[in-house]
């Protein structure tokens, strides 16, 4: 069963605008093939199509889109950010300069999109693909496999401009993840106000709305385990971390009733 949703999105300050702008450009490139729209974009798009009350989105700069690896290799997508005018900042980095937007006598803002690509050993690592390096996460494997939740996304620029367009992103599990994952590599307060909103979400949709449920198996292995034992060291660090914007109480209650144990 296909799972599709409406999300509408308004900029409201211009770094809004330019993370909206290069969303649409990600959209555009990916359009027929099997990716998913992953990063701050990931999560805010799914709480925007499943609103929680109270819980509030975080908004991102750059777009991210994961890639599947043979995609990575035909090199069609470089060469579609290449048509749109973009530049390639390193292997998988992409940047377009907006000079129509920029402030008198300022430099043209700037949009970024990255093509991320699974890693193949659970590890964040370099991975060469044809002949460009791209940036490995584990977690994609997963969510490109998966169903995506195909959301309908409308967009009011500052200027008034709408845009309209349709993204594939990861099934709130897979999101779920996704971030755990990069919460255990890097630590940063951000991955962990995701994880608090992504688990927000799965407490208040039924399973088949947010794509299905399987972090709360008995035993878990794979990414799935993977992302248990990072969900689970959180929990038990919540009361040393600083800088994430979550009840803390709330989000260890949610991992506790939302995620099973490892093998």
């Amino acid at each position: 069963m296909e799972l599709r949703r409406r999300a509408e999105l308004i900029a409201t300050s211009r770094a809004d605008d330019l993370a909206l702008r290069a969303l649409a450009d990600a959209a555009a490139i990916t359009r027929d093939e099997n990716t998913r729209i992953v990063g701050g974009h990931m999560t805010s798009l799914l709480l925007t199509a499943f609103p929680v009350p109270g819980v509030p989105t975080r908004r991102t700069r750059d777009a991210d889109a994961a890639i599947t690896t043979e995609l990575a290799g035909s090199g069609l997508l470089h060469d579609r950010l290449l048509a749109l005018g973009y530049i390639d900042t390193s292997g998988n980095s992409y940047d377009r300069r907006i000079p129509e937007l920029a402030a008198h006598d300022g430099p043209a803002p700037i949009l970024s999109i990255d093509l991320l690509v699974p890693s193949l050993d659970g590890r964040f690592r370099p991975s060469r693909h044809g002949d460009r390096t791209f940036d490995a996460a584990p977690g994609l494997g997963l969510a490109l496999a998966a169903p995506p939740i195909l959301i309908d996304v409308g967009v009011t620029l500052l200027d008034s401009t709408v845009l309209e367009f349709a993204v594939g992103v990861p099934s709130v599990e897979c999101a779920v993840v996704i971030k755990a994952l990069a919460w255990g590599t890097r630590r940063q307060p951000r991955d962990v106000e995701d994880l608090y909103q992504l688990l927000e979400i799965a407490a208040a949709y039924s399973l088949e709305e947010v794509g299905g449920w399987a972090l709360d198996a008995r035993e878990l292995a794979g990414a799935r385990g993977d992302a248990a034992v990072q969900l689970h060291a959180l929990a038990s660090s919540l009361r040393r971390l600083t800088g994430a914007n979550v009840p803390m109480a709330r989000l260890a209650a949610l991992i506790a009733d939302r995620v099973g144990f490892p093998q």
